[in-house]
């Protein structure tokens, strides 16, 4: 039974050191870590602001310390109004201090996208998208 519980301790101790890695990797970003929902964009950038709760009526998402990923986005294949939102589930590597890969579900399937954050504080975000050819390289 010792071994066991030992055993127990073990993994779940690797499976917490992982988790704080991807967190230690993003440095001064590390602050990501919350929820965050839309305020708009600035040229192709998407303005984000903190908040306690994703808004059940804009996007949103948000970034765990656990490298779990919820995206707030549209439910449908039609992204005309009135849009209907629901939580997506995913998962979240940092790839550098300021880039994230993102793995969520979709009302489609399943999406990969990287998260450029172009600037942050204690309230608000920048981000842009990167998808297919215009995704970085850098890992």
């Amino acid at each position: 039974m010792k071994k066991i519980t030992f055993l127990l301790f073990l993994v779940m101790l690797v499976s917490c050191e992982e988790n704080m890695k991807e967190a230690d990797m993003l440095g001064a970003n590390a602050e990501i870590i919350g929820t965050w929902v839309e305020n708009g964009y600035e040229d192709d950038v998407k303005l984000l602001g903190r908040a306690q709760y994703l808004d059940p009526s804009k996007y949103g998402f948000t970034i765990n310390e656990d490298g779990t990923f919820i995206e707030h986005k549209n439910a449908g294949w039609c992204a005309t109004p009135p849009i209907f939102y629901d939580n997506f589930e995913g998962d979240w590597e940092a790839v550098s201090d300021s880039l994230l890969e993102i793995n969520v579900g979709y009302w489609g399937g399943t999406m990969t996208y990287q998260m450029r954050i172009v600037f942050l504080d204690q309230d608000s975000l920048g981000i842009r998208y990167l998808y297919a050819d215009n995704r970085a390289d850098s890992r």
